[in-house]
């Protein structure tokens, strides 16, 4: 397999990849029913641990906590992608749907851009705004001169 000191050349080799694809996919499939068992059996252990004394429900069995999950998961998420859950492209346009609109407290450019705002305030942002107080009190004491 492909380690820190094997020849580089090894791991790019289409033997070793097919074999290292098929062992995640062993491993993937191994760790899934190991956490739906457990998941399942926290269920099974927790209801009947709740659900008879607060409710007078049954107890159930390992498989009906197990179908319980599976319900829960089509009633409450769906399969699909979720609404919620956004990818970096779809925030890059919504974005773009923000800054479009007449709001001019929006900085230019991407979402990227918003990184750079506490160098800007230490740099430049506390100087202006100290800068722009002085300027409008100048202007209300000549409003209160003229008054």
């Amino acid at each position: 397999m492909c380690g820190f000191n094997n020849h580089p050349n090894q791991c790019n080799h289409p033997a070793t990849r097919v074999f290292r694809i098929i062992g995640f996919t062993i491993g993937g499939i191994f760790l899934a029913v190991v956490f739906a068992f457990i998941f399942g059996l926290a269920v099974k252990l927790l209801w009947n641990w709740l659900m008879p004394s607060l409710f007078g429900l049954k107890m159930i069995t390992y498989w009906q906590a197990f179908g319980i999950v599976i319900l829960a998961k089509i009633l409450f998420s769906g399969f699909g992608k979720h609404p919620g859950h956004h990818s970096p492209r779809g925030i890059e346009k919504k974005w773009h749907k923000w800054t479009e609109s007449d709001n001019e407290w929006m900085p230019k450019g991407s979402y990227h851009n918003w990184k750079y705002y506490k160098e800007y305030w230490h740099e430049e942002g506390k100087k202006s705004f100290e800068a722009y107080i002085d300027k409008i009190q100048k202007k209300e004491g000549k409003e209160k001169k003229t008054k």
